[in-house]
This record gives C-alpha cells, sequence and structure tokens, in this order.
C-alpha cells in the first residue's frame, strides 16, 4: 500500500511515527555499565523525538494518542521528568484528569514546580472538585520565590476556599472557609492589583459575602480592563449587584446592553425575564419569554419553529387571560420524548436547575438542562401571574427531562398550593425534600406551610434547617419570625425580623452561584 501524505504536516508525522517504530524496536534498555553509552544515546534519541511529536500532535488535536505514545516510551526515559511531565499534560488534555492529575503530581513530588502545581490545583478544582487537594498544593508553594506565580496560588487558593463553602453543610465550617477565601483573594490582589480574573473573582467572593459597594468597586475595575475575563460575566455580575442594591432598572439596563453582543447567553435572558418581571411586571416577562426563551428552547429541542397561528396575538391571550401554550406545547413535548428517551432517568441535583449547570457562555451544557432551565424560568412567571394550567404545562416539560429531580415535586408544591390543596402541597414539598434534603426553597416552603397548618414544632424544624443549609435566606428568618410572633416570643422574633432585613438588603434577583466560578 502507499501512503499519500496532504500536507508537510502529515508528511513529518508519518517520518517521526517511522522513526518512533525504529527506536522503540532497537532502543537499549538495560541496567548493566557496559550499556549505560548506548542507554544514553537512546534516553537522548527518545526525548528529541518524542519533544517533535508533543509539538506535531498537539498541533492536530491527537492527545489520547500523543498520551499513550509518551506512555509507551517511559520505558526508555523513565527518570527524565520533562517526558513524564508531558505525559501528564496529554493526559489532561485528552480528558484523562484523574491519572493525569496523579502523573503531575508525582513530578510535583519529585521536583517543586509551581506552573505544574498551578495546572494540578485547577485540574482538582474544575474537574474532580477535590478543593481540599488544591488548597493543600497551593498552600505548599505559597513559600516559593516567585512574586507573579504567587499571587496565582492565592488565587486558586481562594476559588477552592470558596467552592468548598457550598459543599459543607456546618455554618461554622461555611464561614471558616468564606473568611480565608476572602482572605487569600485580598492577598492575591495586593500581589497582581491588576489581574483581571483576581479583581473578578474577589468581587463575586465580595459579593457573596454581602460586601456589596465593595464588590461593585471591583466590578466596575475589571470591566475597564477584563482581559480573558467574559464581558457578559462581569456585566451579569454587575446586574445582579445593582439588583441586590434594589437599582432594577439599571441591572435591567445593563443586561439589555450586554444582550446585543451576547443573545444567546442563557444566563443573561433568564435574569432579564426575572427582572422584567419585577421592574415591568408579569406581562412584559411573558412577552420575553414568548419572543426569546420559547425560540431557544426550538433551537435547543432541534424542533420546527412555530408559524404565527402557534401562538394567539399576544394582547389576546392576555385580555382573554390565558396564555395559550397547549399547540405548540404538545408538539415540541413529542419532539423531546423521540430525542431523548434514555437520558429521562436523570436528575438535577443541589440547590436550583441555575446551579446544578454552569450556565455561563463557553461551558459545555446539556441540551437538557438547558431546555429544563428555561421551562423553569416560564413557569415561574406564569405561576408568579397566577396563571396555574399554563405553569402546570411548563413544569410537565421539566419532568419529561428530568423526571427525579426535586425542582419538579417544588413547582409542582406551589402550584398545588396557590390553588389551595395544601394536603397535596405538602406532600409535594416533602417529596423534594426527601429528594434534595438541603434544598433551601422547599424548607422555606414546608416551613410556611406548617405555620399555615398550625404546626408549630414542624415549622421550626424546617425554618432552622434553612437557615442552616443558607443562613442568609431571608425569607426563612422572617418566617421564622412570624413563628415566634405568633408564639408571643416577641424578643426572638424581633431578632429574626432583623436578621431578615439585613439579609434581604442584599440580596440579589438570582443567587450568585449562577455566574461563573470556576478557573
Amino acid at each position: 500500500a502507499v501512503v499519500s501524505t496532504q500536507s508537510t504536516g502529515e508528511e513529518a508525522l508519518l517520518i517521526l511515527l517511522i522513526g518512533q517504530a525504529l527506536l522503540y524496536k532497537e532502543g537499549c534498555v538495560s541496567l548493566h555499565e557496559e550499556d549505560a553509552v548506548m542507554c544514553a544515546q537512546t534516553n537522548k534519541q527518545t526525548h528529541s523525538l518524542l519533544n517533535m511529536m508533543v509539538l506535531l500532535m498537539g498541533r492536530f488535536g491527537q492527545y489520547r494518542a500523543l498520551a499513550d505514545t509518551l506512555e509507551k516510551f517511559l520505558k526508555f526515559s523513565y527518570e527524565d521528568l520533562h517526558i513524564c511531565k508531558q505525559f501528564g499534560l496529554a493526559l489532561l488534555s485528552s480528558g484523562q484528569y484523574c491519572r493525569g492529575a496523579a502523573v503531575l503530581e508525582k513530578c510535583h513530588e519529585t521536583k517543586a514546580d509551581i506552573p505544574i502545581a498551578l495546572t494540578i490545583a485547577k485540574t482538582y478544582i474544575n474537574q474532580l472538585q477535590r478543593y481540599e487537594k488544591a488548597i493543600s498544593i497551593c498552600t505548599a508553594c505559597l513559600d516559593m520565590d516567585s512574586k507573579h506565580l504567587r499571587s496565582r496560588l492565592y488565587l486558586y487558593k481562594g476559588i477552592a476556599e470558596a467552592a468548598l463553602t457550598r459543599s459543607t453543610g456546618q455554618r461554622t465550617t461555611v464561614n471558616s472557609y468564606s473568611k480565608a477565601a476572602v482572605e487569600s483573594l485580598y492577598k492575591a490582589y495586593s500581589l497582581d492589583p491588576n489581574c483581571p480574573h483576581i479583581l473578578y473573582h474577589l468581587a463575586l467572593r465580595l459579593a457573596t459575602v454581602g460586601e456589596i459597594r465593595k464588590s461593585v468597586r471591583f466590578a466596575r475595575k475589571v470591566a475597564e480592563n477584563p482581559g480573558a475575563v467574559q464581558m457578559a460575566d462581569i456585566a451579569h455580575l454587575l446586574a445582579l449587584l445593582f439588583s441586590a442594591q434594589h437599582k432594577g432598572e439599571e441591572a435591567l439596563s445593563i443586561v439589555e446592553l450586554y444582550l446585543i453582543d451576547y443573545p444567546d447567553n442563557l444566563n443573561l435572558l433568564i435574569t432579564r425575564v426575572l427582572l422584567e418581571r419585577v421592574v415591568d411586571g408579569p406581562a412584559k416577562a411573558l412577552v420575553t419569554c414568548k419572543e426569546v426563551l420559547i425560540p431557544l428552547i426550538e433551537r435547543l429541542s432541534g424542533a420546527t419553529p412555530r408559524d404565527d397561528q402557534t401562538f394567539l396575538p399576544y394582547s389576546d391571550q392576555w385580555t382573554s387571560g390565558k396564555f395559550q401554550l397547549t399547540q405548540w406545547s404538545d408538539r415540541v413535548s413529542t419532539h423531546t420524548t423521540a430525542s431523548f428517551s434514555g437520558s429521562t432517568m436523570g436528575t438535577l441535583p443541589a440547590e436550583s436547575i441555575s446551579e446544578s449547570i454552569d450556565s455561563a457562555v463557553g461551558c459545555d451544557q446539556s441540551n437538557w438542562g438547558a431546555q429544563a432551565e428555561v421551562w423553569y424560568t416560564i413557569a415561574d412567571v406564569f405561576l408568579s401571574d397566577g396563571m396555574l394550567p399554563d405553569s402546570q404545562k411548563c413544569v410537565d416539560e421539566v419532568r419529561q427531562l428530568f423526571p427525579l429531580s426535586h425542582l419538579v415535586s417544588y413547582m409542582n408544591g406551589r402550584i398545588r398550593e396557590a390553588e389551595g390543596q395544601l394536603d397535596e402541597a405538602e406532600q409535594q414539598y416533602v417529596n423534594s425534600v426527601t429528594l434534595s434534603p438541603r434544598h433551601v426553597p422547599s424548607l422555606v416552603a414546608l416551613g410556611r406551610l406548617q405555620i399555615d397548618l398550625g404546626k408549630p414544632l414542624l415549622a421550626e424544624h424546617y425554618l432552622t434547617e434553612a437557615t442552616k443549609a443558607k443562613p442568609d435566606q431571608f425569607e426563612a428568618w422572617h418566617h421564622l419570625g412570624v413563628l415566634h410572633q405568633g408564639q408571643e416570643n416577641h424578643q426572638q422574633a424581633t431578632e429574626c425580623f432583623l436578621t431578615s432585613l439585613r439579609f434581604e438588603s442584599t440580596s440579589p434577583i438570582r443567587p450568585y452561584t449562577v455566574l461563573q466560578w470556576k478557573i
């Protein structure tokens, strides 16, 4: 057979593969002293050959094949730290994160290297969620003399500590990690005050702990020089900060401005809908759902775009008190069921759909999660306007994608409660908490409902659990205050109401966890 190359790159790769085969066949591997010269020569040839293969195969994106080649030739260069590092990096590039991190960690133990330590920490944070290991690696390298890289170590350490505040349930532990994260990010800022990544993560962390004014100052500073930070993330952070200051119109203006440049940013679109509901009322938010979010679902699901007859004119729907979803929803449901069969046993963990998928631009998103995010938002808008049948249809769409999601039970509970079916609503909330014991909105809803049903002990239990899971959940503190006031515990009620007001004054329209926080 004759091999015909199509480019000089392919020709170079073919030559290297021939050299690889010859070297692997004729290379010397021996521990005898008389073979030392031949082994050294083999090691040198291996080093040169593999360096060229790294450059060329990396150019073609053939990282898995590169990792296999490097692993095969490690028997000739097992003491060559450079080849071992290249092997670890190739494993990471091919998606083998556990093996890659383990190889690089062994290299780092052999000879401490800050860039390799940063790579390991980044992998532990972004892919493996081993935050304690990332903190340990960064802390061990802080004494090394490199001012610029030390700022990156503090940055990665702060991000890992901030991530631990979301994964632990103990309030004292959360407070400890939260304080440590702020301190680490401030140290990174003192070493490199102009780094956009440091400014962004410091602003995000300060916002999370309620330091809104300081966060706005840093967010504006990074907006002036965004560097490699996505402007959509910066704009979204500023919008949430303004919403926390109850400046809804300014927040909405920022979102609308940046949606011109990022029209398909799901995160910004959902925030726009929620802001419009507050600023302009549900009618305006429903118009955006129809004109923007519904077409987005069509693109995500691959459904045929609707014609003009699928929806009634909006004014007719609004005056009739009904926003008709039936025809279009049925058609997309049929398509979705056919397309996503076999995936319907998935569940969405954690606080909300927004927090269970990373909604920032450029992330590797599942279409199912994005569709569920949109349907959930539309259901929430319908529910806030008292349009319960339409809200139920949207929840049914989420159920088709994630039938075991606690959010389906939670939304069903809200709808049943709005219909006055309190016993059924209670059961749905219990189902939600059973599926996700730390789902704060379900705990708050259960506590509030127990107050209405005259069950103060259960109400206190659920509301206390909500404050433990999320100490800044102002609605939980408010309902605790209502409970204590009904029991004539006026001092405790006052403390709860004051705590609720303090947290409510810095609470954004969406949690900051919907923003990009990874490296």
